[in-house]
Protein backbone atom coordinates (compact mmCIF):
# COMPACT_ATOMS: atom_id res chain seq x y z
CA UNK A 1 0.00 0.00 0.00
CA UNK A 2 1.19 3.39 -0.83
CA UNK A 3 2.09 6.02 1.76
CA UNK A 4 -0.81 8.69 2.78
CA UNK A 5 -0.16 12.30 1.93
CA UNK A 6 -1.55 14.59 3.87
CA UNK A 7 -3.89 16.41 1.79
CA UNK A 8 -3.76 20.69 2.20
CA UNK A 9 -6.96 21.78 0.37
CA UNK A 10 -4.37 23.48 -2.56
CA UNK A 11 -3.56 26.40 0.04
CA UNK A 12 -0.69 28.07 -0.25
CA UNK A 13 0.96 28.90 3.56
CA UNK A 14 3.64 31.78 3.15
CA UNK A 15 2.80 34.51 4.44
CA UNK A 16 2.61 36.88 1.11
CA UNK A 17 -0.13 34.21 -0.91
CA UNK A 18 -2.55 34.28 2.37
CA UNK A 19 -2.87 37.88 2.17
CA UNK A 20 -3.38 37.92 -1.31
CA UNK A 21 -5.77 35.34 -1.06
CA UNK A 22 -7.58 36.68 1.87
CA UNK A 23 -7.90 40.33 -0.35
CA UNK A 24 -9.40 37.87 -3.48
CA UNK A 25 -11.95 36.34 -1.27
CA UNK A 26 -12.84 39.31 0.13
CA UNK A 27 -13.38 41.16 -3.06
CA UNK A 28 -15.04 38.14 -4.29
CA UNK A 29 -17.26 38.33 -1.26
CA UNK A 30 -18.02 41.74 -1.89
CA UNK A 31 -18.93 41.32 -4.87
CA UNK A 32 -21.19 38.89 -4.61
CA UNK A 33 -22.78 40.52 -1.45
CA UNK A 34 -22.94 43.59 -3.52
CA UNK A 35 -24.93 41.63 -6.36
CA UNK A 36 -27.08 39.88 -3.64
CA UNK A 37 -27.77 43.50 -1.89
CA UNK A 38 -29.17 44.67 -5.84
CA UNK A 39 -31.11 41.39 -6.33
CA UNK A 40 -32.73 42.12 -3.18
CA UNK A 41 -33.45 45.72 -3.74
CA UNK A 42 -34.52 44.95 -6.88
CA UNK A 43 -37.35 42.03 -5.67
CA UNK A 44 -38.36 44.68 -2.66
CA UNK A 45 -38.57 47.40 -5.36
CA UNK A 46 -40.22 45.56 -7.52
CA UNK A 47 -42.85 44.31 -4.81
CA UNK A 48 -43.50 47.58 -3.39
CA UNK A 49 -44.17 49.00 -7.38
CA UNK A 50 -46.49 45.91 -7.68
CA UNK A 51 -48.68 46.81 -4.45
CA UNK A 52 -48.23 50.96 -5.23
CA UNK A 53 -50.02 50.14 -9.15
CA UNK A 54 -52.54 48.26 -7.25
CA UNK A 55 -53.47 50.77 -4.96
CA UNK A 56 -53.58 53.51 -7.95
CA UNK A 57 -55.73 51.17 -9.30
CA UNK A 58 -57.77 50.43 -7.16
CA UNK A 59 -57.80 54.62 -6.47
CA UNK A 60 -58.43 55.17 -10.35
CA UNK A 61 -61.14 52.48 -10.26
CA UNK A 62 -63.05 54.40 -7.44
CA UNK A 63 -62.59 57.62 -8.28
CA UNK A 64 -63.98 56.64 -12.14
CA UNK A 65 -67.57 54.94 -9.77
CA UNK A 66 -67.40 58.28 -8.12
CA UNK A 67 -67.24 60.30 -11.57
CA UNK A 68 -70.11 58.00 -12.76
CA UNK A 69 -72.27 58.32 -9.92
CA UNK A 70 -71.71 61.99 -10.17
CA UNK A 71 -72.54 62.13 -13.46
CA UNK A 72 -75.77 60.39 -13.10
CA UNK A 73 -76.71 62.54 -10.33
CA UNK A 74 -76.09 65.84 -12.35
CA UNK A 75 -78.16 64.19 -15.26
CA UNK A 76 -80.93 63.31 -13.06
CA UNK A 77 -80.90 67.25 -11.42
CA UNK A 78 -80.72 67.88 -15.26
CA UNK A 79 -84.08 66.31 -15.46
CA UNK A 80 -85.85 67.71 -12.81
CA UNK A 81 -84.75 71.09 -13.75
CA UNK A 82 -86.16 70.21 -17.32
CA UNK A 83 -89.16 68.76 -15.86
CA UNK A 84 -89.83 72.10 -13.53
CA UNK A 85 -89.30 74.31 -16.48
CA UNK A 86 -91.66 72.92 -18.62
CA UNK A 87 -94.39 72.79 -16.25
CA UNK A 88 -93.90 76.43 -15.60
CA UNK A 89 -93.95 77.38 -19.52
CA UNK A 90 -96.90 75.32 -19.35
CA UNK A 91 -98.49 76.47 -16.92
CA UNK A 92 -97.83 80.10 -18.16
CA UNK A 93 -98.78 78.98 -21.61
CA UNK A 94 -102.10 77.54 -20.39
CA UNK A 95 -102.58 80.95 -18.61
CA UNK A 96 -101.50 83.38 -21.74
CA UNK A 97 -103.85 81.06 -24.15
CA UNK A 98 -105.88 78.29 -22.39
CA UNK A 99 -107.27 76.81 -25.59
CA UNK A 100 -103.91 76.58 -27.33
CA UNK A 101 -103.11 72.67 -27.37
CA UNK A 102 -106.70 71.86 -27.26
CA UNK A 103 -106.83 73.53 -30.78
CA UNK A 104 -104.06 71.72 -32.32
CA UNK A 105 -106.26 68.20 -31.44
CA UNK A 106 -108.96 69.91 -33.06
CA UNK A 107 -107.32 70.65 -35.80
CA UNK A 108 -105.60 66.90 -35.83
CA UNK A 109 -109.40 65.23 -35.14
CA UNK A 110 -110.91 66.92 -37.89
CA UNK A 111 -108.85 66.01 -40.28
CA UNK A 112 -109.71 62.44 -39.16
CA UNK A 113 -113.31 62.95 -38.88
CA UNK A 114 -114.42 65.12 -41.45
CA UNK A 115 -117.49 63.05 -42.77
CA UNK A 116 -118.47 62.23 -38.69
CA UNK A 117 -122.03 63.11 -38.26
CA UNK A 118 -121.17 64.76 -35.16
CA UNK A 119 -118.16 66.06 -33.06
CA UNK A 120 -118.33 66.25 -29.24
CA UNK A 121 -115.72 68.03 -27.67
CA UNK A 122 -115.45 68.21 -23.44
CA UNK A 123 -113.71 70.70 -21.73
CA UNK A 124 -113.49 72.90 -18.60
CA UNK A 125 -117.10 74.62 -18.04
CA UNK A 126 -114.93 77.77 -17.78
CA UNK A 127 -114.15 77.78 -21.29
CA UNK A 128 -117.07 76.55 -22.87
CA UNK A 129 -117.93 79.21 -24.91
CA UNK A 130 -114.20 80.37 -26.27
CA UNK A 131 -114.01 77.05 -26.68
CA UNK A 132 -117.31 76.73 -28.90
CA UNK A 133 -116.57 80.02 -30.96
CA UNK A 134 -113.24 77.97 -31.86
CA UNK A 135 -114.48 74.65 -32.57
CA UNK A 136 -116.80 76.47 -35.11
CA UNK A 137 -113.68 78.27 -36.87
CA UNK A 138 -112.02 75.14 -37.47
CA UNK A 139 -114.82 73.20 -38.31
CA UNK A 140 -115.69 75.92 -40.99
CA UNK A 141 -112.10 75.78 -41.81
CA UNK A 142 -111.75 71.80 -42.38
CA UNK A 143 -115.37 71.66 -44.33
CA UNK A 144 -116.73 69.89 -41.18
CA UNK A 145 -120.48 69.76 -42.13
CA UNK A 146 -121.43 67.60 -38.65
CA UNK A 147 -123.26 68.69 -35.47
CA UNK A 148 -121.04 69.92 -33.26
CA UNK A 149 -121.13 69.94 -29.35
CA UNK A 150 -119.09 71.76 -26.53
CA UNK A 151 -120.03 70.52 -23.44
CA UNK A 152 -118.41 71.48 -20.10
CA UNK A 153 -117.29 69.71 -17.05
CA UNK A 154 -115.47 70.59 -13.43
CA UNK A 155 -113.48 67.29 -13.59
CA UNK A 156 -112.16 68.60 -16.85
CA UNK A 157 -108.28 70.31 -15.86
CA UNK A 158 -108.54 74.15 -17.88
CA UNK A 159 -106.61 73.37 -21.22
CA UNK A 160 -107.95 69.90 -21.31
CA UNK A 161 -110.24 67.85 -23.28
CA UNK A 162 -111.99 65.10 -24.66
CA UNK A 163 -113.01 65.24 -28.48
CA UNK A 164 -115.29 62.28 -29.41
CA UNK A 165 -116.79 61.45 -32.83
CA UNK A 166 -118.82 58.02 -34.19
CA UNK A 167 -115.92 55.95 -35.32
CA UNK A 168 -113.08 57.63 -32.32
CA UNK A 169 -111.86 60.00 -30.09
CA UNK A 170 -108.79 62.45 -28.38
CA UNK A 171 -108.07 62.88 -25.00
CA UNK A 172 -106.25 65.68 -23.74
CA UNK A 173 -104.97 65.00 -20.47
CA UNK A 174 -101.87 67.02 -18.81
CA UNK A 175 -102.26 65.81 -15.84
CA UNK A 176 -101.78 61.84 -17.63
CA UNK A 177 -99.46 63.17 -19.48
CA UNK A 178 -96.99 64.51 -16.63
CA UNK A 179 -97.13 61.18 -14.99
CA UNK A 180 -96.31 58.67 -18.16
CA UNK A 181 -93.27 62.20 -18.21
CA UNK A 182 -92.25 61.24 -14.55
CA UNK A 183 -92.40 57.81 -15.02
CA UNK A 184 -90.64 57.97 -17.88
CA UNK A 185 -87.93 60.23 -16.39
CA UNK A 186 -88.23 57.47 -13.24
CA UNK A 187 -87.42 54.34 -15.19
CA UNK A 188 -84.03 56.46 -16.50
CA UNK A 189 -83.18 57.53 -13.31
CA UNK A 190 -84.53 55.66 -10.40
CA UNK A 191 -86.60 56.00 -8.14
CA UNK A 192 -86.29 58.81 -6.67
CA UNK A 193 -87.11 61.40 -9.54
CA UNK A 194 -91.07 59.94 -9.34
CA UNK A 195 -90.99 60.81 -5.67
CA UNK A 196 -90.00 64.32 -5.37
Amino acid sequence: MAAATKFMFGSDFREGSRKAAGEADLAAARAEGFRAGQEQAHREAQTQLAGMTAQLARSAERLLVQEAARAAAIEEQAAHVALTAAQALAGAALAEKPLASLAGAVRECLSHARTAPHLVLRVNEAVVEPAEDLVRKLAAEHGFAGKLMVLGQADIMPGDGRIEWAEGGFVLDSQQLTALIEQAVARVFGHGQAEQ
